[in-house]
């Protein structure tokens, strides 16, 4: 494990070269190009989907897809702004929008290039199908199951086009616009009893007739009750004298799962012959519920996906707001947003290091690491008020400034840390336990890595030199001085190279946080925009101005209305890439908010790497994974 400082070149969407030679080979395929917020948009018919999908995979260097998502655009929705009063730039809504109600979008990332490139493909609500690219990047696998589970659209040529998150026998995709979003009525001391009148009686849920699991090498859905046995000749790869498997549930309910993570497994005797990760136990319909929120009051939705690093949470939905808008953030809150976030970054990996280690047998360094996080959320409960769900930062800045004591709070964080870092690397980095269950365990190469839109410590742990705080910065991280540890031994990622890069990037964390408090003592000015349009004046104001009171009540009550467009802004957080992709419709909520969360990306990994390894190797892979549930399912 080694540190490298990436490439300083920086770029977004912005591909010209890409666009000019996909425009010279396909011509009139090409159905449009268009720019917005410096995101390059290219539209293309579903017949040559997949022809232009390979191109830019094997001659234009896109070497990864980093989301697939839908955008519907059913006007009959509630929240969905009358199309005949709606005006923008003298165009309606109807010439903005696409004609067709669905829009599959596919986010494609070059590293070598430092770019990202956009397709789109418009499709009717009657013919509601485009060609799977799962066969041309594997990580589209679970992108594309959740697109038709939401909203309604096959892949075709996908290997398993099942629901992910809801059950098979859920009735409807419940992001479509004309789902109801569904809610339950208030009880009160007046209305119980005619409340309590409408709601059904007490029935136990069906009893699931199918299973998930993976048998040799394909995900298979297998009745419950007809056995749990399997006659299969992958056996013979694991010297099994019989033909015989038995197939197994690891969860949902299981401490070493991280959370209700279902895992069906097919074994061979104690080896693992496939592993099937089965997820959707609590989903909880965040992007549903924002789409019904203003812009301001969905911020704290975002806090409730990965709770174990909600800052970051917080961070990349204002960013993409912010851009949508194009507010201007004040210096001040840049650096308090960038310390705040290292600080989340190091609590979030001393979880992942603790539960990792506590999983394999090494108890005391879950209680050890659970210890110092401590210390990071009393700093988050001094600034916010609150030690997890802070819904601190806010669309153009941050809630308020720190109080007094936080910046002696941090100096005792930061020193602390560095020394407990020591006490865990001599504990676990040559322990002859840990480094037998760690090392080599769970190994997976780099084109792994990139067919299975894997980002982050995962990425890296590989060799690939990419964190978008250097290679597409936010918040000022390019003018701060770190390292991005890599691996620069091999190709290949285990859990102890993943262990030992998090320790390290703790160390990195440590020094932005040591630059970003002597920064945030010598600036002084606003914590939030000045922009009234955004963001609501100080109290003080309020006592003086007839204006300020009038904007304060107009942003509480109806919030504020950003142009027709959509942009993508994607930061790195402690397990990877985290993009969220707002969607206006020019009214005061969101049209549409996808979140790429990395658990989920990452969760693909794990089938990829079990078969092989034993069943008491399992909780170790993963943790490896580091994922979080609530960022999972969402």
């Amino acid at each position: 494990m080694a540190v490298a400082t990436p490439i300083s070149e920086t770029t977004t969407f912005l591909v010209t070269d890409p666009v000019a030679r996909l425009r010279e080979k396909f011509g009139d395929k090409i159905l449009n190009v268009a720019e917005f917020r410096g995101e390059t948009t290219i539209t293309v018919a579903r017949e040559n989907l997949v022809e232009l999908t390979t191109m830019l995979r094997d001659e234009l260097g896109f070497d990864q897809l980093v989301d697939v998502s839908a955008l519907d655009w059913f006007l009959q929705a509630k929240n969905a702004p009358n199309p005949d009063e709606l005006l923008f730039d003298g165009k309606s809504l109807d010439e903005i929008e696409p004609s067709a109600r669905f829009q599959v979008l596919y986010h494609f990332l070059s590293h070598s290039l430092n770019a990202r490139i956009r397709l789109t493909v418009h499709l009717n609500e009657s013919d509601a199908n485009v060609p799977s690219v799962t066969p041309l990047y594997s990580g589209a696998n679970f992108f594309e199951r959740e697109v038709y589970d939401m909203l309604g659209v096959k892949f075709v040529g996908h290997p398993f086009m099942r629901r992910i998150l809801m059950p098979d026998d859920w009735k409807g995709f419940p992001q479509r616009k004309d789902y109801a979003l569904g809610y339950e009525t208030v009880e009160f001391t007046h209305n119980i009893d005619a409340i309590e009148a409408r709601k059904p009686k007490a029935i136990p849920p069906p009893k699931p007739q199918e299973a998930i699991f993976e048998i040799d090498g394909e995900s298979t859905e297998i009745p419950i009750g007809a056995g749990m046995t399997v006659t299969t000749s992958a056996v013979q790869e694991f010297q099994d004298p019989s033909n015989e498997t038995m197939l197994i549930n690891l969860g949902p309910h299981h401490p070493s799962t991280h959370g209700v993570l279902r895992v069906g497994m097919q074994m061979a005797g104690e080896k693992i012959v496939g592993a099937m990760p089965d997820v959707g136990y609590l989903h909880t319909g965040i992007e549903k519920n924002m789409e019904y929120k203003t812009y301001t009051k969905a911020i704290t939705l975002t806090d409730r996906m990965d709770y174990l690093s909600p800052l970051f949470n917080n961070l990349g939905f204002c960013l993409a707001v912010e851009r949508l808008m194009e507010v201007q953030v004040p210096e001040r809150a840049n650096i308090l947003r960038v310390l705040l976030c290292e600080i989340n970054r190091i609590a979030s990996h001393l979880v992942a290091v603790g539960t990792n280690a506590m999983d394999i047998g090494a108890v005391s360094m879950f209680t050890y690491a659970f210890r110092e996080r401590e210390y990071a959320l009393d700093i988050f409960e001094m600034v916010s008020g609150a030690r997890m769900m802070t819904t601190y930062f806010r669309i153009g800045g941050c809630a308020l400034d720190v109080p007094m004591g936080f910046s002696d709070k941090v100096r005792e964080f930061v020193p602390m840390i560095k020394r407990r870092i020591e006490e865990y690397r001599a504990l676990l980095d040559k322990n002859p336990i840990w480094v037998e269950r760690t090392r080599g365990v769970g190994e997976y190469t780099r084109e792994d890595a990139l067919q299975l839109s894997l980002t982050g410590p995962l990425l890296r742990a590989t060799g690939v030199n990419w964190d978008l705080r250097k290679q597409q910065p936010y918040c000022g991280y390019e003018t701060y001085e770190f390292d991005v540890p890599i691996n620069e031994q091999s190709n290949k990622g285990d859990i102890y190279e993943l262990y030992l890069l998090k320790i390290l990037e703790m160390e990195q964390s440590l020094r932005i946080i040591e630059q970003s408090l002597e920064r945030l003592n010598i600036t002084a000015g606003p914590v939030i925009t000045t922009d009234r349009k955004v963001a609501p004046p100080p109290k003080e104001e309020l006592n003086v101005s007839m204006e300020a009171l009038i904007h304060h009540f107009k942003l509480w009550t109806e919030g504020f209305k950003p142009p027709v467009g959509y942009v993508y802004q994607a930061i790195e957080s402690p397990r990877g890439e985290l993009g969220f992709m707002v969607s206006s419709d020019g009214t005061n909520k969101p049209h549409r908010v996808r979140v790429r969360a990395p658990s989920f990306a990452n969760l693909q990994l794990l089938g990829h790497v079990a078969p092989g390894y034993t069943i008491s190797d399992m909780v170790g892979l993963i943790a490896m994974t580091d994922i979080v549930l609530g960022d999972v399912d969402r």
